[in-house]
């Protein structure tokens, strides 16, 4: 726990920035909450009414602000673009939350080690570079996959995962922690650490068991990704052919079950189908951890514009995918930085700024676009955003910000009893 005269100063900082922000609000001549506003696009005639969920206040978004990059590297990019100054102060001032990294993977199967540096070309994500590039959260993924099954194999791997994922949490408790609350989260973001959080991916894992899922929320586990790329029991997968035509009654009670217990329903992966079943059935708002727009992008694991509406009306997130395949647009050439800003800006005009993030998918895709290639290059993303137009409270909203709302919001949707049994 911090210190009193620590805990004091950070509030005092909080509420400056906070007051920083207002003023610049009322000499821009803003007004409620900012929306999307793309350098070259119009506002969006068909952008779902959110005003009944007011974004968190800019303070709950921020962290200390130091900025990481090399200094040598800060004063090159200040000198290609002056606008870099700003994009600096943006992103290493946001909280910057990724949905989806695929790590624990390679730390159970090859020894990864997240402690130390890498290469690109080795894996694109580890502490020291998760630092570099301002990245304060990320959910690891504890990938199960389908063929697997639903028996015991399956639980076998998850818990290896989570154990394995634990484990070198705790070697360098200096710099990261596990996370399993939004508070968690911007605590340890302003004491300069690193918040993990634990998803599930692949929600066979569960043995369709309400108890079992209960059991990886007491592990820390606070998303499920509904399926992978196999249909299984109570659900069907994008990838897959249908079984239940979306979601089985069984899946509509492990849905019901996922809201009780706070643990977010993560719809990349699931069929259309499925996506739309889950909408109906749950009380809570759900997530896309890794998925981009199939409008610029035609792939199923993508969301089209009136999945993307409808997350909008749901309350949810959709956090875009880097992966080169789910983000190159035809004709465009190899995916670039700007394929994953035209697909952030696309979402952000359909379901409004409050309801996209980020979702790397870093460590578990074989490409990333051209100049996206790790987690040092995060900051080309908040640079990318200002040049077309958006302001920094809605790159805040971007970058995090809309990942702890959701998050915060999964928690107040849970029973009181059922929090209670998972903590």
């Amino acid at each position: 726990m911090l210190a009193r005269s620590v805990s004091a100063t950070l509030a005092g900082l909080a509420f400056a920035g906070l007051a920083l922000l207002v003023l610049a609000g009322c000499r821009d001549g803003a007004s409620g909450p900012p929306t999307a506003s793309g350098a070259t696009a119009t506002a969006p005639v068909d952008t779902p009414d959110t005003a009944h969920r007011a974004p968190p206040p800019a303070a709950a978004m921020l962290d200390s602000g130091a900025v990481a990059l090399p200094p040598e590297k800060r004063r090159a990019l200040v000198q290609q673009d002056s606008l870099w100054q700003k994009a600096l102060r943006v992103h290493y001032r946001a909280i910057v939350f990724d949905g989806h990294a695929d790590t624990p993977t390679l730390m159970a199967e090859e020894g990864y080690d997240i402690g130390r540096r890498h290469t690109p070309a080795e894996a694109h994500l580890d502490l020291p570079r998760m630092k570099e590039g301002g990245l304060d959260a990320v959910f690891f993924s504890i990938y199960v996959p389908s063929y697997l099954g639903e028996g015991r194999r399956a639980g076998v791997r998850a818990r290896r995962l989570i154990r394995v994922t634990k484990r070198q949490i705790e070697t360098y408790s200096d710099r990261a922690a596990l996370a399993t609350t939004a508070e968690e989260v911007r605590h340890l973001a302003r004491d300069g650490k690193r918040a993990v959080l634990l998803g599930l991916e692949g929600g066979h894992a569960l043995a369709a068991s309400r108890d079992t899922l209960r059991a990886y929320a007491r592990r820390g586990v606070r998303y499920v990704t509904l399926t992978h790329i196999g249909t299984h029991s109570w659900a069907d997968a994008a990838g897959d052919g249908p079984r239940h035509g979306g979601l089985s009654e069984k899946g509509e009670q492990l849905v019901r079950a996922m809201n009780d217990a706070g643990v977010l329903a993560d719809l990349s992966h699931v069929s259309d189908s499925t996506f739309y079943d889950v909408l109906r059935v749950s009380r809570a708002p759900v997530i896309l951890s890794h998925s981009s727009v199939r409008a610029l992008t035609p792939n199923e694991r993508n969301a089209t514009d009136a999945m993307l509406r409808a997350l909008a009306e749901n309350g949810g997130l959709v956090m875009i995918n880097f992966y080169d395949r789910y983000v190159q647009q035809a004709g465009g050439g190899p995916a670039a930085l700007d394929d994953v800003l035209d697909h952030i800006d696309h979402a952000a005009q359909v379901a409004g700024v409050e309801h996209v993030g980020l979702g790397s998918d870093f460590d578990g895709v074989p490409r990333l676009p051209q100049g996206l290639g790790d987690a040092t290059r995060l900051p080309w993303l908040a640079h990318g955003l200002l040049r077309r137009g958006y302001s920094k409270e809605e790159i805040y909203n971007l970058l995090g910000g809309n990942a702890l709302r959701v998050l915060e919001e999964a928690e107040e949707a849970a029973s009181g009893d059922s929090m209670a049994r998972v903590r």
